[in-house]
């Protein structure tokens, strides 16, 4: 388990007893703080507010500069220095929807695909060694604290599977049963639960804003150019000496330029020879700005990349009943639970739900119908306790198997896809830049194999579903 100093503070809500912990050394909002600093010199944030002549050329051009696509630009500049040019294309430079969302920084290694069990843990190994690999500046106050599922009757076999790939792949963890579970965690109703499963290393939770916030800057360091920009279009020049199977010899057309307007609405445009799409929930509506499911033969699959919009609810005072040792309770049913680090408060949420007919449900019904039958079936007192929402987040959603999407697409074999992790991108971005790094200057993937992510598995229709009990 590893573990840094950490540094909470309290501060007012909207209801004046709500609290939730924060990172920050001072009683300002955090989120205050950030958007004063970042709006006084954004310039500081990301180099130069306004650059004095915009590239015409890049060797490589990354379309989003969150955690994946900054992990992406600090790889790339890691192993080639002055050898690629890299422009990063973020329309968004105080990253307002990072600093809003509190679930972010859950490291967990409950998987069931080897991709994502070794995707975290390198995760976990990067953060470990944070300093060193973005400076000894960059604190990302991690908090250790121990993931546990619980699996009902009905999954109990699947999670004893689970265990199993996990122990595989290197992971330490411990099932545990209904007897030990109530002697350790009193407070967690188990009359619907069958088995546990705890692990004992490398998870909790971390600053995530701090995270991000250092990837940004050792990429600046290294020589990517970010640039307060949103995508617009593409240009695609025809190459009539390119035959591929299932398009017209002759009528091939390869991406080669991206369009894009500043923030003073000026208009550019820049050529690549290779582009990553790491827009987050964004990132299909951007994919049909190349014709991406709205063309013919490959082009005619969309990128089912959709923003999913969830709660995050504040039990106030219910830490102080469930104490210290309170771990990141990942139900059965989807909801997850968390102690608010060292706050007297409880946080929880829901996981996003693959049927149709959830993302008809309005909020208020989603809560009523869902999330708070929920909590009070596994915490009872739960009926009695102050529960209010404390913010709105937003994912990235492959509504196609709700995994990640990796790799070049199969038309524009020159376009790079990076989306669809969803709240688990944020500590899986360094593994998954990494991926990408390689699979830009190797040619293959190196370290972790991850090509059953690939964009193929649409075309085929063959999803690879992480199979949890919730």
């Amino acid at each position: 388990m590893f573990l840094t100093r950490q540094f909470t503070k309290t501060f007012k809500s909207i209801k004046p007893e709500i609290r939730f912990r924060c990172f920050a050394n001072e009683d300002r909002n955090p989120f205050v703080k950030s958007w004063d600093v970042l709006k006084s010199d954004v310039s500081v944030f990301l180099g130069r507010s306004k650059p004095s002549m915009y590239p015409k050329h890049v060797d490589v051009v990354i379309i989003g500069g969150g955690f994946i696509g900054s992990s992406i630009a600090y790889w790339l500049k890691t192993k080639t220095r002055e050898g690629l040019s890299v422009l990063v294309l973020e329309k968004d430079v105080t990253f307002q929807n990072v600093q809003k969302n509190v679930s972010l920084g859950q490291l967990t290694q409950h998987f069931t695909l080897p991709e994502n069990i070794n995707l975290s843990q390198y995760g976990a190994e990067f953060l470990r060694n944070i300093k060193e690999n973005l400076g000894h500046d960059v604190d990302i106050e991690f908090y250790p604290c121990n993931s546990l599922v619980l699996a009902s009757e009905k999954y109990a076999e699947k999670l004893e599977s689970n265990v199993t790939v996990q122990k595989e792949c290197g992971l330490k963890n411990d099932l545990l049963s209904i007897e030990d579970i109530k002697k350790r965690f009193p407070w967690i109703n188990t009359h619907d639960v069958k088995l546990g499963c705890i692990g004992t290393e490398s998870e909790g939770f971390f600053n995530a804003w701090n995270f991000l916030k250092g990837l940004v800057k050792k990429s600046q360091d290294l020589g990517a150019l970010y640039l307060n920009a949103e995508v617009t279009g593409f240009e695609l020049e025809k190459q009539r000496d390119v035959l591929m199977e299932g398009i017209t010899p002759g009528s091939f057309r390869r991406i080669s330029c991206v369009k894009y307007k500043t923030a003073d609405n000026e208009e550019h445009s820049v050529k690549f020879a290779a582009c990553i799409l790491a827009a987050g929930d964004e990132s299909g509506h951007i994919a049909q700005l190349a014709d991406i499911g709205v063309g013919e033969g490959l082009l005619s699959v969309p990128l089912p990349i959709e923003k999913r919009e969830l709660s995050v609810f504040s039990l106030a005072e219910k830490a102080k009943t469930t104490g210290l040792n309170t771990p990141m309770v990942m139900d059965t049913s989807g909801l997850w639970i968390r102690r608010n680090g060292l706050e007297d408060n409880l946080l929880c949420g829901h996981v996003p739900l693959l049927k149709d007919e959830a993302k008809t449900l309005s909020e208020q019904e989603f809560y009523a119908n869902i999330v708070k039958p929920s909590l009070i079936n596994r915490i009872t007192e739960c009926d009695k306790i102050d529960m209010c929402k404390i913010s709105t987040e937003k994912q990235d959603y492959n509504t196609f198997d709700e995994s990640g999407i990796l790799g070049p697409h199969a038309y524009h074999n020159n376009l790079y896809l990076a989306a669809g992790f969803g709240r688990q991108g944020c500590f899986q971005a360094p593994g998954i830049g990494r991926a990408i790094a390689e699979l830009i200057i190797d040619s293959h993937y190196t370290t972790i194999d991850l090509t059953r992510f690939g964009f193929d598995r649409l075309l085929l229709n063959k999803p690879i579903m992480e199979f949890n009990v919730y």
